[in-house]
């Protein structure tokens, strides 16, 4: 198992950024996995850059996770999950790196339109 597990759910935390945070916490057991199927090792660089742009995520999400639930939060969240099945197909297809690259850098764009978001409610 990778060294990020997510974090157990407390009273108050912000229910949003908790499945925003498990779904992370999956992308990276993911790649993590898909490395074994790697074509090159310019692939495995790739993605192993992706694991750790993702892990930082993580980690800044479990910074915030007590943020007020916000209706732009929950917007940012689903925006999250909904794109992360995209790039479980880039890593299951595994055929282009570049796009692979790409569809992360996608994702953890909106990963940290988020963490803003929730770092602006925590006051």
């Amino acid at each position: 198992m990778n060294s990020v597990d997510s974090v157990p759910a407390r009273s108050g935390d912000n229910p949003d950024l908790v499945a925003m945070h498990r779904d992370l916490v999956g992308l990276v057991h993911q790649l993590e996995e898909s490395i074994d199927f790697a074509p090159d090792a310019p692939t495995i660089v790739a993605i192993t850059e992706q694991m750790a742009d993702v892990n930082a995520r993580v980690t800044s999400i479990g910074r915030v996770l007590l943020a007020a639930q916000t209706e732009e939060i929950t917007r940012h969240a689903k925006a999250v999950s909904d794109a992360i099945p995209a790039v479980e197909k880039e890593i299951k297809n595994l055929q282009d790196c570049k796009r692979l690259v790409s569809s992360v850098a996608a994702l953890l764009g909106t990963v940290d339109e988020a963490v803003r978001v929730a770092t602006l409610a925590c006051g």
